[in-house]
Parts: structure tokens; C-alpha cells; sequence
């Protein structure tokens, strides 16, 4: 009886392996990038080379087979409204503006250009602030779209956010562009009225794993988070990357926004002797995170994203602060199409230079205001329009939309020399 159920055991076993079932959406890593989900690099492809998989999942674009497209508007118009989400109050106040500031230059540019149909109708954006509470997206998303009648949404910031407006957005039935969100699993819940704009933390994580690893040559790499939604799925895909290549970080380490005893950490860290650390987490509290471990005489490389190095982190950092390496979404010395004529109207109307929260922005709303007059106003034709979109060429660059409609564009590299941020390509 004994050796049956060996016997048993291990066919079972040689059947598991013989047919490998693919967690991940993803290709063998033979197709072109442009034409890979997440525009992942061959080497860090899940699962590559245990055979061909089940199944595969995000391997073609959501639909949506709802009525709708033959609804025609009010006659009565006198604008096309849009819902405009950001964070206007609180740590990300500044990013708002500058989202604000960017589709409602985009929008005044369309106005003078002649607007809507016919009647030239005005584009209006209708701003709501998304920091007020948690949630407080999805319950601006009813107001904006039930009460007063908005054709489409842009924004949010924070993923937390935008999370529970991709819920909403199924009930609402209405497309939603979404300008800075930087969660790599925001279109994988596969929600057809969702598309993203900007590259997400899974290109910073491949760029960042391609610098620090391969070259850069570390092989010691600790990673220091934020306790926070942000700090964890920012890391996912980099973790990942790290032990593809063969190299796990060494230690997983977190901290709180407002944490200032840092002894213990980085005794840990310490220990360790990395000759690498990637922070991950909001500007201040990474920069204070960053000026602990220089503090503590731990000299190594240190790295990560763009939103590590937003507002206040040069500040809070101080003189910690010079050599951290850091992705950057667009390229800001070169921009896309028509960037220098953004850049100076930008100047002109604000007074301060667009960054790449302002020029995805902008983007955005001219991808939307370009989808209206192509289709006309009517929610799921919008939305159909924005879907067959697979390239744009825009002022923060080209935009490569995968098959969940997510910007799989490759991000550059910078780092700060002298208290400035320099962007390296």
C-alpha cells in the first residue's frame, strides 16, 4: 500500500510540471516589448522557460458590451463639463496644482482652437479635491457624474484613491484618464473604463533593478519602504526583478511618516554592509529616512523613484541628499511633441516650469478633448475612442498603451548633484 501511494505521489507530480499554469498575463518574452504586457524586459518575464503556460491572463484589452452608445445629449448644453480629481490640501497639494494647471492649460488651448461641434462649446473642468478623506475620490466621481452631468474624469493622484474610484467607475459607466497614479496593479483589475497615462513604479522598478544590479555591479541591496499602500506595491515589481536576477535583497526594512528614532534601523542596516539602499516612500519622510542613514555613517549608493524625490525631499534630506539616484517618467530636458511651445505657454500662464505631474496631465485632457470631437459627447463612444488609442505623441513623450491601456513607456534616470535634481536620460 505503501509504495502505491508513492506511486500515486509522483505521477501526480510529473503531471503538475508537465503543464505549468502562468500566474501572470505574460508572453514567453519573444514578442517585440512594445507588444508585451507591462513591457516587461526578457530576463525578468515570470515563469520564463518552464514551458507554455494554461493560461495566460491581460492578454487582450477589457471591453465594454453595455448599452449606451446610442444615447444622444441634452440640446440645452452650454459647456462639456469635465471631472477634474486632485489632491488640493495636505503632503500633495503641490502635485494638484500642477495637474490642475496642466488640463486647464490643455483646455484652453482646445477653447481657442474652437472648442466643441458647431456651437464651439467650452471644454470645463470641474475640480474636486481627493485628500479630504479616504474614498472621497469615488464619492466626488457620483457628485461629478450624477449632478452635474460630467462627460469623463481625469485623475486621481494617490493609488488609495484611485483604487476605490476603478469600483465606482462600473457603476458609473464613465472613462476615467488617469494622469499620475503610479500602482502597478491599477489596470489589472481590468476595469473597461479605466486607461493610465504615465508609467507606473513597474517600469521605475525594471529601470532602477537594470541600474543597480547589472550597471552599477551591487550585489548587497537593502530596501527601505514606506509602511504605506505606496511603500508596498511600489516594491513589488522590484523585489521581484532583484531575484530574477539573481540578486534578493537583503533586507526589507520600513518606516513611518513621522518617524525620528532611527537607531535601531539602522543598526540593522548597518550590519548588513550593503553597498546599495533603495528608498521607497513619500518626499519628507524618505528624505529624513535618507539623511538617518548618512547620519549613521552608512555610506553606499542609494536609489529611487521620482515621487521619492518630489517636493520637500532636497529639504528634508539636506546635504544626504547629493548622488541619490532617481527615475523620472518623461524626460523634462527634451519633453515630446510641441513641448517647448507647452513648456513656454506653462511659464507664461503659472509661473512656474510643468513637471511630469503637469505634462501627463495636460496629455490627458487633450487625448480627451481629441476623443470628443471624434465621436461626439457620449460616455461609452468616448470610452471606445480613448481604448483604440495604442500610441500618442504628447508633450512628456510617446505614450505606449499595453493591453490593460496602461502607459508602458520606459522611464529615464537622474540623480541629485549640488541640491538640484539632473536628469541623465
Amino acid at each position: 500500500m505503501r509504495h502505491r501511494r508513492q506511486w500515486i505521489i509522483s505521477a501526480l507530480l510529473v503531471a503538475a510540471s508537465a503543464v505549468p499554469v502562468a500566474l501572470f498575463a505574460q508572453d514567453d518574452g519573444e514578442k517585440p516589448p512594445d507588444e508585451r504586457y507591462g513591457r516587461t524586459p526578457k530576463k525578468l518575464v515570470p515563469y520564463r522557460g518552464v514551458g507554455e503556460p494554461a493560461r495566460r491572463f491581460f492578454a487582450t484589452a477589457p471591453t465594454f458590451r453595455g448599452p449606451g452608445r446610442e444615447e444622444e445629449p441634452p440640446p440645452d448644453l452650454a459647456s462639456v463639463k469635465v471631472g477634474v480629481l486632485a489632491p488640493l490640501a495636505g503632503a500633495d497639494a503641490q502635485a494638484g496644482r500642477q495637474m490642475v494647471q496642466g488640463i486647464r492649460l490643455a483646455f484652453e488651448d482646445a477653447n481657442a482652437a474652437g472648442g466643441f461641434g458647431p456651437r464651439k462649446l467650452p471644454f470645463e473642468m470641474v475640480v474636486r479635491d481627493e485628500s479630504k478623506a479616504w474614498g472621497a475620490a469615488g464619492d466626488a466621481a457620483v457628485e461629478l457624474v450624477h449632478d452635474l452631468g460630467v462627460w469623463a474624469l481625469i485623475g486621481g493622484y494617490e493609488d488609495a484613491n484611485s483604487h476605490v474610484l476603478t469600483r465606482v467607475l462600473l457603476k458609473l459607466e464613465v472613462p476615467n484618464l488617469n494622469s499620475a497614479g503610479v500602482d502597478p496593479t491599477l489596470t489589472e483589475h481590468m476595469i473597461p473604463w479605466l486607461l493610465r497615462v504615465r508609467p507606473d513604479d513597474r517600469q521605475a522598478s525594471y529601470r532602477l533593478a537594470q541600474r543597480i544590479f547589472e550597471d552599477d555591479g551591487h550585489k548587497r541591496v537593502v530596501l527601505l519602504r514606506a509602511n504605506s499602500r505606496y511603500g508596498r506595491t511600489g516594491t513589488k515589481e522590484f523585489k521581484d526583478a532583484a531575484r530574477r536576477l539573481h540578486q534578493p535583497v537583503l533586507l526589507e526594512t520600513r518606516y513611518e511618516t513621522r518617524d525620528s528614532d532611527w537607531v535601531t534601523r539602522m543598526a540593522r542596516i548597518r550590519a548588513l554592509r550593503p553597498d546599495a539602499v533603495v528608498f521607497w516612500g513619500r518626499p519628507r519622510p524618505t528624505g529624513a529616512a535618507v539623511k538617518a542613514l548618512r547620519s549613521a555613517g552608512i555610506e553606499c549608493a542609494i536609489y529611487g523613484p521620482d515621487r521619492a524625490v518630489g517636493a520637500g525631499f532636497i529639504e528634508s534630506a539636506g546635504d544626504a541628499a547629493e548622488g541619490f539616484v532617481f527615475t523620472y517618467p518623461m524626460d523634462p530636458r527634451t519633453g515630446g511633441r510641441g513641448w517647448q511651445a507647452f513648456r513656454a505657454r506653462y511659464v507664461k500662464r503659472f509661473g512656474m516650469s510643468p513637471d511630469a505631474t503637469a505634462s501627463f496631465a495636460y496629455d490627458a485632457a487633450q487625448m480627451l478633448v481629441a476623443a470628443t470631437r471624434k465621436v461626439g459627447l457620449n460616455r461609452v463612444r468616448i470610452r471606445d475612442a480613448l481604448y483604440e488609442l495604442r500610441q500618442v505623441d504628447g508633450v512628456s513623450g510617446t505614450i505606449l498603451f499595453d493591453t490593460t491601456q496602461n502607459n508602458v513607456s520606459p522611464v529615464i534616470l537622474g540623480h541629485i548633484e549640488q541640491g538640484e535634481l539632473i536628469f541623465d536620460g
